[in-house]
């Protein structure tokens, strides 16, 4: 017979046993949920020793459920009471309870799982598991899990959790979470969350989370309390504690502190700190103003009524032999003069500070290491319907690597050159106005 043929028929051969190796595993799979049934208390005969062929060709017949053994060995699948020892074989099935170490295929129990599950295929737990539960393909429970689920693929738990999961690609559980969840790619939560979830890719949450959300991008949740931070997107319904990400943070009603380059919510009491921050109640400003330097800017005003963050562009008039032009980001904060001195005349007034890092470009955009620190404290007049007037002092910093950049400043307090950088620093006088509503 030539070489390729022999090939050929390997090949065909090695198909079809793996075909029926996954049909078996899908039918064990399939009868065995309905047959687990929880009856922790109930009494079983013991055996030290039983052997199984294949259910009910066993040593104790079609009475096994009956029965628990200290050892127990089944060749292709058993189906027994309970286990009080140790079982080895592809399929262990245990209606009422583990109690030991199984090694299989696939190890399902109907009732309590104390000790260690080590499956090739999948571990199955209708109900409490306790101890730890290896798989190179899925860990299942359908009880309280205490301890640790370990898998290559998937841990899935439909009750509560305590202790800890760690999957190569996915954690579900289908209610409350206390301990941790690790997982390669996605961790999903469809209740109650406490604890610390760890993820390379996603954590979802579709019910209450509390503690420590940690993703490679994205964390989702319904709510939420405690700290969220992901590689791009925080998303979640209520949030009270903080959210961090690189891209966005995105809530339908939030307290405590979202960072990111976008903070969205339709209600948010707290800090934000991002370059869009953007709520329903709100501040939505434009502010025009101008400083001693020459510089005139405007910019988009965001934030809560006392906090506040604002991108802005400038540009120096005073500068006629070349463009001269600043792109900046804020943080401050705001306050009505009666809430800070609690004094009805002070009604219309406010106070405001803020720090600003500005980038000055000259001509066309590019890398440029002329950048400006501000810190300005102002008064201000409001002349309702949204208009207001402020000035106040600031003081600068500059640091640059071109000489003509002193032509930003017409004096300094001090100044000076560290390396190849010089820098200035001076008081200076910001006048300007605010429009549109808080």
């Amino acid at each position: 017979m030539p070489a390729w043929h022999s090939n050929l028929n390997q090949q065909s051969s090695n198909k079809i046993t793996m075909f029926v190796r996954k049909l078996l595993l899908i039918l064990v799979l399939a009868i065995s949920t309905p047959l687990l049934v929880y009856s922790q208390e109930k009494e079983l005969q013991k055996r030290d020793v039983r052997f199984t062929f294949i259910y009910p060709m066993s040593t104790n017949g079609i009475e096994s459920t009956d029965y628990t053994a200290r050892f127990s060995l089944n060749l292709l699948a058993g189906y027994h009471g309970g286990l009080d020892g140790f079982e080895i074989g592809p399929v262990n099935v245990n209606r009422h309870y583990s109690r030991g170490v199984q090694l299989g295929l696939l190890n399902a129990t109907g009732g309590v799982m104390e000790g260690v599950n080590i499956a090739a295929g999948a571990n199955l737990s209708q109900l409490d598991m306790t101890g730890l539960q290896l798989a190179g393909f899925v860990n299942a429970s359908r009880g309280a899990i205490q301890g640790i689920q370990l898998a290559g693929v998937a841990n899935s738990n439909w009750q509560n959790t305590l202790g800890i999961q760690i999957a190569g690609i996915t954690n579900v559980s289908r209610q409350e979470v206390q301990g941790i969840q690790i997982a390669g790619i996605t961790n999903a939560n469809y209740d109650n969350a406490q604890g610390v979830y760890v993820s390379g890719v996603v954590n979802v949450n579709a019910g209450r989370a509390q503690g420590f959300f940690f993703s490679g991008v994205t964390n989702l949740s319904r709510d939420f309390q405690g700290i969220s931070g992901a590689g791009v997107l925080n998303a979640t319904r209520f949030m009270h504690g903080i959210q961090f990400s690189g891209l966005a943070n995105v809530a339908y009603s939030a307290t405590g502190v979202q960072i990111g380059l976008i903070n969205v919510a339709r209600e948010f009491q707290g800090i934000p700190v991002g370059l869009i921050s953007l709520y329903g109640d709100g501040r939505h400003n434009i502010d025009v103003w101008t400083t001693d330097g020459g510089f005139s800017h405007v910019g988009l005003k965001l934030g809560t009524k006392h906090i506040y963050n604002m991108v802005s562009i400038g540009y120096n008039p005073l500068i006629n032999d070349r463009d001269v032009w600043s792109l900046g980001w804020t943080i401050g904060s705001y306050r009505d003069l009666v809430e800070r001195w609690g004094d009805s005349k002070y009604d219309g007034y406010f106070s405001k500070s803020d720090f600003t890092i500005k980038n000055i470009q000259e001509g066309r955009a590019a890398i440029s290491l002329d950048n400006m620190y501000t810190y300005r404290f102002m008064l201000g007049k409001d002349f309702s319907g949204g208009f207001k007037m402020y000035a106040g002092p600031s003081l600068n910093l500059l640091i640059s690597k071109e000489d003509v950049a002193n032509q930003y400043t017409w004096y300094s307090i001090i100044s000076g050159t560290t390396r190849d950088r010089g820098w200035r620093v001076w008081l200076g006088l910001s006048i300007g106005m605010q429009f549109l509503s808080h």
